[in-house]
């Protein structure tokens, strides 16, 4: 799923305001920065960016799961807290709450996956 001509163009403006807090190719003493500390800098708010955006869809997301059933007999199982989790993404760590169900038949906890 691809962002539209619309979206990417803002994202392309957003870049701009970006570029201030990057601070462009200069030291604050003047001395130009290299290719490798810009690099650096960009990725750091990249993935900055990468994450906060994450995080915030994961919060948003809808945790009710549309199949409640036990994988081993098909019952409809019970729901339970959450279970916090913490991924690992290739842009740091996000928090995720996995939707878990109890089945009392099998006695068993299970977290129906979403797709």
């Amino acid at each position: 799923m691809g962002l539209s001509a619309k979206k990417r163009e803002h994202v392309r403006e957003l870049v701009s305001e970006l570029q201030k807090i990057a601070g462009g190719c200069l030291h604050p003493d003047g001395r130009p920065k290299t290719f490798a500390e810009m690099e650096n800098e960009c990725i750091e708010i990249g993935d900055l960016v990468t994450n906060g955006l994450l995080t915030e869809q994961v919060a948003k997301r809808d945790a009710d799961v549309p199949s409640s059933c036990c994988p081993t007999c098909g019952r409809v199982g019970k729901r339970l807290p959450d279970e916090p989790r913490l991924i690992e993404t290739d842009r740091g760590e996000v928090g995720w709450n996995e939707p878990a169900y109890y089945c009392d038949h099998c006695r068993r906890s299970f977290f129906p996956s979403r797709r």
